[in-house]
């Protein structure tokens, strides 16, 4: 009474009943996978590289948000600093984390690497699917984080510079000069017109003309009118003058750097994963 229908010995049995279960299966490994799987897959979010336990180490940029914490306390005092503590607080963190960002990007994750890996893979002889992928994340990464944090390095820099450079520079130079003997002059200047209003006359297009033809430069460390009482005042001012010298040849490489990160990174990083990828794809044996 019943009819069922089975297959005859001139076609193969139908495998419908087993695509089902396979494909029941890949579908929940890819919608939840289990810890297995997901172990095996994907083990750059696991343990250390985790984004919800990642914990960058940042000595160097703990220490400088506690001085500068520690100094903001000092010039706003006990009871604004507590007043308006949050609003302080949160913009000091961000500075923090700013620079946490790419002193962590080097030491954890550039110096390790190239300490395990060497230097071959940023330009190898032979390009691999190994040397391609790690020159091009390298490449992206060091853009993505230079260009957001180089530019709180460059106004820490200037006020750096703005704050302790210019007073040594000022103070140090001042009385540095009068331990060598040199009497005081103020010049002001407006584009062309310089004038002298306090010191010795002197005529300003005959010193610059002196100077083209090479003569009456002045030594860069004269002591020959220096007495023997005024030596202390010399090398105490000299090394404040110094000081101030120092970060405003920092102050002028931080910004050098800003601005060739700032204009040309992203273009040198483009360039470089495209060269890579044309020396991995298309001429792989060259040279």
């Amino acid at each position: 009474d019943s009819l069922e229908l089975k297959p005859t010995s001139n076609h193969p049995p139908c495998h419908n009943h087993s695509i089902a279960p396979t494909t029941a299966a890949l579908t929940t490994l890819l919608i939840a996978p289990q810890p297995s799987h997901a172990a095996k897959a994907i083990p750059l979010s696991t343990g250390d590289f985790n984004p919800d336990s990642f914990k960058p180490v940042c000595a160097a940029s703990d220490s400088f948000y506690r001085f500068l914490q520690g100094s903001t306390r000092a010039v706003v005092g006990d009871d604004n600093f507590s007043e308006y503590g949050p609003l302080i607080a949160g913009g000091l963190l961000r500075i923090r984390l700013e620079l946490c960002v790419v002193e962590s990007f080097f030491n954890e994750a550039v110096g390790p690497f190239i300490k395990q890996n060497g230097l071959t893979w940023i330009l190898p002889w032979h390009e691999t699917v190994e040397t391609f992928i790690a020159g091009s994340i390298f490449a992206l990464a060091t853009t993505f984080i230079l260009v957001g944090s180089t530019k709180i390095v460059q106004i820490l820099a200037f006020y750096s510079d703005l704050i302790l450079g210019g007073p040594c520079r000022l103070f140090g130079g001042f009385f540095f000069d009068r331990a060598r003997g040199e009497p005081v002059t103020l010049d002001v200047s407006f584009f062309w017109w310089k004038k002298r209003l306090i010191g010795p006359p002197v005529d300003f297009k005959e010193e610059e003309l002196k100077k083209k033809m090479g003569e009456g430069e002045e030594k860069w460390l004269d002591l020959d009118n220096v007495k023997a009482k005024d030596f202390p005042l010399l090398i105490v001012s000299g090394g404040i003058k110094l000081t101030g010298e120092v970060l405003r040849v920092v102050r002028e490489v931080v910004e050098a750097v800003d601005l060739f990160v700032g204009r040309y990174l992203v273009l040198l990083a483009s360039g470089y994963i495209i060269i890579k990828f044309v020396h991995f794809k298309i001429f792989p044996d060259f040279p």
